[in-house]
């Protein structure tokens, strides 16, 4: 390539045997062709020659009265055939011309938007591969992508080289908004009213009112001096004392089981699940029973199995409870119940009545607690 620089600037590089030298030096002495740099090595006579202007022609004449090497010989081979010089500029041409062509064309896409209506939308409108480059007016294209593509939140064309990446991401369509329907809250039980936070509504209770189950605590529609009549879903905290009672029971006899010591073991064949004879009956026994199956030399399992069953006789005797022993089973169920009652509330007192009635011990509680009763 310096070659054929220095040529075009009016210089070459000639190299010529010493049978040529001379024939050489005449002709440039004649036709006032200077040159200089001039090298001998092993036989052979080398120098730089210069012309008046670039692409002399005298320089491509001593390249064919003389036997000379070099680019002046390449280039003289080469202008006797002028098919392989311009297929050379049209390749040479399409080299400074393909880092501007778009070859190819990537799409990133960020979720579920329409990656085919995109690239359609650019094909149209200069974006493909074979497109020129410098043609391709990028924010336009971003700009149209948004308008004709609903779903697309955010577009970006970059340009590396050849390639043309088109990074997306996806609009998150909202849901369309409804009409708001009033929400009133209410009262879900019986209480005194204590305080209340009022959110979003109008409060239609006072502190120290008491309320009934069911009666309005806050309305979702109210009246504004600028906008009338609005309606919205209630929000809000309703505090009350209220009462909540409950029972705890506990038997004043119970049943228990004593075991005799007697036991009994029947084995019934079972075959494809099935019984192949009918067990007897055992009152007042405890049954627990296994099934093995039923195998030949210790690998083959048949489809018959043995149904094992353990009787364990026992009687039931009536024994009277103690008032200690009902007592301290009833303080274990009223303390699960008054948990379960008093739920997220604050408890303030709690009172109890103990009595036997109807053969059981029952504990009669009522539980005052602040609670939460808007609902």
């Amino acid at each position: 390539m310096s070659e054929i620089i220095r040529y075009f600037a009016g210089t070459a590089r000639m190299t010529e045997r010493p049978e040529h030298k001379n024939e050489a030096l005449r002709y440039m002495q004649k036709n006032g062709i200077g040159f200089y740099d001039v090298c001998e090595k092993d036989g052979v006579t080398s120098f730089t020659v210069t012309a008046g202007r670039a692409g002399d022609k005298d320089l491509l004449k001593l390249a064919s009265i003389t036997k000379t090497r070099g680019i002046l010989k390449d280039l003289k081979k080469l202008l006797r055939r002028p098919g392989i010089c311009i297929g050379a500029l049209i390749f040479a041409a399409g080299l400074l011309l393909s880092d501007d062509i778009v070859w190819d064309v990537r799409f990133v896409p960020g979720g579920g938007e329409d990656v085919a209506r995109i690239e359609q939308t650019l094909y149209e409108n200069g974006l493909y591969a074979g497109a020129v480059g410098s043609r391709v007016d990028r924010r336009y294209l971003e700009n149209l992508v948004m308008m004709k593509c609903p779903d697309v939140a955010y577009v970006r064309i970059n340009m590396s080289g050849t390639v043309a990446t088109v990074v997306t991401d996806e609009r998150i369509i909202p849901p369309e908004q409804t009409t708001r329907e009033s929400t009133d809250l209410k009262a879900s039980e019986d209480g005194y009213i204590i305080r209340y936070e009022t959110y979003a509504g109008r409060t239609v209770v006072e502190k120290g009112q008491t309320v009934k189950a069911g009666d309005l605590l806050i309305s979702g529609t109210y009246e504004t001096f600028h906008s009338g009549t609005v309606t919205v879903p209630a929000r809000g905290r309703v505090y009350a004392l209220v009462c909540r009672s409950f029972v705890c029971e506990y038997p004043r006899t119970v049943f228990e089981k004593t075991y005799t010591g007697n036991t009994y073991t029947e084995r019934i064949p079972l075959l494809f699940s099935r019984r192949l004879r009918a067990g007897k009956d055992h009152d007042s026994c405890e049954k627990e029973t296994c099934t093995d199956a039923v195998t030949v030399f210790g690998a083959v399992t048949l489809p018959v199995k043995i149904e094992t069953s353990t009787y364990r006789e026992y009687i039931v005797t009536n024994r009277a409870v103690t008032e200690r022993e009902a007592y301290a089973e009833l303080q274990k169920k009223y303390e699960a119940a008054l948990s379960a009652v008093v739920g997220d509330g604050q408890l303030q007192s709690v009172t109890k009545k103990v009595e036997i009635s109807d053969g059981k011990y029952k504990i009669y509680c009522e539980a005052w607690l602040v609670c939460n009763i808007a609902k």
